[in-house]
C-alpha cells in the first residue's frame, strides 16, 4: 500500500556567459580549501566527536544555539542534527581555518565556545517594506494550506477568512488585511495549514488521504540521509516533503507524483549506492548540475558517484515578456557558468517582474539560483532558476563563488 503520498526573475539577454571549462577526472585538482565541505560529514578520523549528523539532544540543541549566535544560522533549535545544522558547521569551520568535515568535534567546540562573531559592517541597502498584491496573497495562501478561496485577485470573504486564520496562527494582528507585517509573514512562512488548530474547517491542501500513515517520517528521515530535503521527520506530509520526492523520481526516471511507493524506495536505495544519479560532468571541485529537461538541481563533490544535493527546480518557460519598456523572453541559457556574485535576503529585479531569495548569479545577463515562493512542476521562471525556499536559506553556504555550474537540457 502507498504510504503517502513551491518567483523566478531574470531578463534572458543573449551575452557570452563566463565559461569555466570541465576537466576530467584524472585532471582534478584538489577542492580549494575555501569550499564548503558535504554537509553529509564523512566519518570522522579521531575519537573526538561531540555530535553529528543524525545526533539528537540537548548537545545538539546547545550547537544550535551557538551558531546561532555567532551568525552561522542552523535553521530551527530543535536538537536535531540535520542538513542545515551540518552546512553552518561547515561555514564555520570553514570561517575560523578548522578543517571542513561539518562534524561538531572538539577543537570546533572549543574554537566556538570562545568565538565571537565581527562587528557588523554591511553596507546593504535596507530590506523594503514588503508588498503583496490580492493575487500573490491568494496563492501564497493557497501553497501553503489556507483557503482564500478562487486565486482571482479578488478580496473576498473567504479571502479574508484564510488571511485571518494565517494571522492568527502566526501571531501577528488579525485584519484581515494584506498589510506589510502580513506580506512579510507570507514571504517567510515555512509550515503547513495541515498543523494548525485555528486553520478553517474548509481548508484545502493537496494531502492525500493516507499521508499520516505510519511510516512517513521514516521516509523523511530516509530521504534526508541521503541528497534530499523533505523538511523535519515530523510525520507530515507537506510541500518539502513532497518536493524531495518529486527530486527523487524525476532522477530516478519515475512517474512523478509525489507518493511513496516500493519503486521509489528501490530508486532510493539506488541514489544511495552510486547506481543511479551520477555526474554528467567532472571539476576539480564542488559542482552544479542542471538539467532543463528534468527540471533538476544537483550538486556534486570531486571523487563521489552520489550527489551531495539534488533538489526540484523551476526554470524560464519560453514565454515572451514585456514589463513597461523591458522585454525579453524567458529563456535558462543552456552552457558552463560559474557563481560570481551572491545578494543575502529578499532582493526585487531592477526589471521589476519578481522577488529573489539569496540570489546566487551566475551568468552576466542576470541569471540566478534563487529561493521562491513557488516552484511549480513545470519551468514556470522569467529565466533563472527557483528553488524551494528552505533549500535556499542554506545553498548560499554549499556553493561559494567560483563554483562551476553547468546546465543542459
Amino acid at each position: 500500500m502507498a504510504i503517502i503520498p513551491m518567483a523566478g526573475v531574470a531578463l534572458a539577454i543573449s551575452l557570452t556567459p563566463t565559461v569555466l571549462a570541465p576537466v576530467t577526472e584524472a585532471a582534478s585538482a584538489a577542492p580549494s580549501t575555501a569550499t564548503i565541505a558535504s554537509v553529509v560529514a564523512a566519518p570522522a578520523q579521531t575519537g573526538d566527536v561531540v555530535a553529528q549528523r543524525g545526533d539528537e539532544g540537548s548537545t545538539v540543541r546547545d550547537l544550535q544555539t551557538k551558531l546561532a549566535g555567532a551568525k552561522f544560522p542552523p535553521g530551527p533549535i530543535d536538537g536535531d542534527y540535520g542538513r542545515r545544522t551540518a552546512a553552518a558547521v561547515s561555514a564555520f569551520q570553514n570561517a575560523v581555518g578548522l578543517p571542513v568535515t561539518g562534524i561538531y568535534d572538539q577543537a570546533t567546540a572549543d574554537t566556538l565556545a570562545s568565538y565571537s562573531p565581527p562587528a557588523d559592517s554591511s553596507t546593504e541597502e535596507p530590506e523594503p517594506v514588503p508588498t503583496m498584491s490580492v493575487r500573490q496573497a491568494q496563492q501564497r495562501l493557497v501553497d501553503i494550506g489556507f483557503n482564500p478561496g478562487p486565486v482571482d485577485g479578488k478580496y473576498g470573504r473567504k479571502t479574508r477568512s484564510g488571511l485571518e486564520a494565517f494571522q492568527r496562527h502566526v501571531g501577528i494582528p488579525v485584519t484581515g488585511d494584506i498589510d506589510a507585517a502580513t506580506a512579510r509573514a507570507l514571504n517567510d512562512f515555512t509550515g503547513t495549514a495541515e498543523t494548525q488548530p485555528d486553520a478553517p474547517a474548509d481548508t484545502q491542501s493537496d494531502t492525500p488521504a493516507d499521508s499520516r500513515a505510519t511510516g512517513l517520517a521514516g521516509v523523511q528521515r530516509q530521504l534526508a540521509a541521503g541528497p534530499f530535503d523533505p523538511g523535519a521527520a515530523d510525520g507530515n506530509y507537506g510541500t518539502k516533503t513532497k518536493n524531495a520526492i518529486w527530486a527523487l523520481e524525476k532522477l530516478a526516471g519515475l512517474p512523478m507524483n509525489g507518493t511513496w511507493s516500493d519503486a521509489d524506495q528501490s530508486a532510493l536505495d539506488q541514489v544511495m549506492n552510486g547506481t543511479i544519479g551520477g555526474p554528467k560532468q567532472s571539476y576539480g571541485r564542488r559542482w552544479v548540475e542542471v538539467d532543463l529537461s528534468q527540471q533538476l538541481l544537483m550538486v556534486y563533490d570531486p571523487g563521489r558517484t552520489e550527489p551531495v544535493l539534488v533538489s526540484h527546480v523551476s526554470s524560464g518557460n519560453g514565454i515572451p515578456w514585456r514589463q513597461g519598456r523591458y522585454s525579453g523572453r524567458s529563456i535558462t541559457p543552456v552552457g558552463e557558468f560559474t557563481i560570481f556574485r551572491r545578494i543575502s535576503g529578499w532582493r526585487q529585479s531592477s526589471l521589476g517582474i519578481g522577488s529573489l531569495y539569496n540570489p546566487l548569479y551566475f551568468t552576466n545577463s542576470g541569471i540566478a539560483f534563487h529561493g521562491s515562493r513557488s516552484v511549480p512542476s513545470y519551468p514556470a521562471s522569467h529565466g533563472c532558476v527557483r528553488v524551494p525556499m528552505h533549500i535556499a536559506e542554506y545553498l548560499p553556504q554549499l556553493l561559494p563563488n567560483g563554483t562551476p555550474v553547468s546546465v543542459r537540457q
